[in-house]
């Protein structure tokens, strides 16, 4: 048995995917590259669940949010969501990546993208995806709904000093 991270140790390599650590907060409070880490990962565990080819699994993943968004083109999140799929396997494509890989890529965000996985290994991605993002929201959500519930209970001046 392989372990992930040698079916991306390749593309880890390269600055322009290791970039992505320094976009920023990506879902809540990850950066992208943590947040396609983490789809990365899961999306092993669950190939291997399911019998799918966890190669093709594991470097869509880690590709699967790879673009760096022009702001003027996507005013708002549905814009992101619907073409940044696209971006991503194009850029994934240039990386010399086959069409299983570009195509779990271009599927990623079904429906919004409404590109609608087609294979196995796009929906273990998809549902990878999918169960990183719900966990990074309850976590940051839980995170700031205490700290916002402290402050109403207890008051402003002691919600300065809240530590999780």
């Amino acid at each position: 048995m392989r372990r992930f991270e040698s079916y991306i140790d390749d593309l880890l390599q390269r600055p322009e995917v290791r970039r992505l650590a320094r976009r920023g907060a990506h879902h809540f409070s990850r950066n992208r590259l943590q947040h396609c880490l983490a789809v990365a990962k899961l999306s092993y565990y669950l190939g291997r669940l399911v019998g799918a080819d966890t190669r093709v699994c594991v470097r869509a993943a880690l590709l699967h949010d790879w673009y760096f968004e022009n702001r003027h083109e996507h005013q708002n999140r549905v814009g992101a969501n619907v073409h940044h799929p696209q971006i991503a396997a194009r850029n994934a494509r240039g990386l010399g990546e086959p069409a299983a890989v570009t195509d779990i890529i271009a599927t990623h965000m079904w429906p919004y993208g409404r590109i609608r996985p087609a294979s196995l290994e796009a929906w273990v991605v998809w549902m990878a995806d999918n169960v990183v993002w719900l966990t990074d929201l309850l976590a940051s959500g839980g995170h700031y709904f205490r700290k916002k519930m402290y402050g109403f209970l207890y008051g402003p001046s002691q919600e300065a000093t809240y530590a999780a």
